[in-house]
């Protein structure tokens, strides 16, 4: 479970705490144990622990990210003060930077030496980067987003080993179902780059009442973990429709998922200028 809608800022509306409390524990009754958040994601890992201690349960695997910033190995205390832990499950770099990238890395790293993060890893990287940071430094893993709608370099990133933690399967809501064209979507979402392709419209049609389908193919592609946003409870009932593609199905999703990743200029889903 992401807890990116639990922050103060994102492309959904933000769930007031007694709301996001509610749902982290239903995600937790459920059955997930990976809890996905950052330090830019602020009251949401403080909701994350209370919920937890509530619980009186502490079985989990939880991911954060600190940005690359001189300041990172502070906002990773903080983080962990937020959290009520003493060392991170998995701590990741949460966009690249342009300057002081090694460095960061660096001090990443020392983190995991001094015993501070059981693994690291980055995130949001394109693939020359990714190459080149997982030629250099110790990382394990990549958290992505990957979806019928996102799936630039995938094929060549599978190659360099790293555990895929996979984010917006369902393309940060476009792929809910609701949407038959992109005429439907009506909200800051509609700026998005792969939503002014041509290709878009087919996309949604094919999935248009079937969400369940457009998370099988992500699930299908074998990521080390699949990362699911949720605004309610009854929305985790998607997870119990996901399903196996048939070949044929899959087939043509791969391709339609292709064509859409070759119509794609820019280096990450929001179009954000890191260099």
């Amino acid at each position: 479970m992401g807890l990116w809608n639990l922050s103060g800022g994102s492309f959904h509306e933000t769930l007031e705490p007694r709301n996001g409390k509610n749902l982290i524990k239903a995600a937790y009754r459920t059955g997930i144990r990976l809890f996905d958040t950052a330090f830019s994601y602020k009251e949401a890992s403080s909701l994350l622990s209370a919920s937890l201690n509530e619980l009186k349960k502490d079985d989990v695997t939880i991911i954060s990210k600190v940005m690359p910033v001189p300041t990172m190995r502070k906002k990773a205390e903080a983080e962990l003060r937020r959290l009520g832990r003493d060392c991170f499950d998995i701590l990741l770099l949460h966009w690249p930077t342009a300057q002081g990238l090694p460095s960061c890395l660096s001090e990443l790293s020392k983190l995991k030496d001094e015993g501070k993060a059981k693994a690291i890893g980055v995130s949001n990287f394109p693939f020359e980067l990714l190459q080149w940071a997982s030629e250099r430094f110790p990382i394990e893993f990549h958290e992505r987003p990957l979806s019928l709608i996102w799936s630039r370099e995938w094929q060549k990133e599978k190659e360099l080993g790293l555990k895929t933690i996979a984010y917006s399967p369902l393309g940060m809501g476009i792929l809910s179902g609701k949407y038959r064209e992109k005429a439907d979507i009506q909200d800051k979402r509609r700026a998005l780059p792969m939503v002014q392709t041509e290709i878009i419209d087919e996309i949604l049609r094919r999935v248009y009442g079937k969400p369940e389908m457009a998370l099988s193919w992500v699930y299908s592609e074998e990521p080390w973990a699949v990362v699911s946003g949720f605004s309610s409870p009854e929305h985790l009932s998607i997870l119990r429709r996901i399903t196996t593609l048939g070949k044929k199905e899959k087939e043509e999703l791969d391709t339609l998922s292709e064509k859409l990743a070759d119509e794609m200029e820019c280096d990450n889903i929001f179009a954000h200028r890191w260099r």
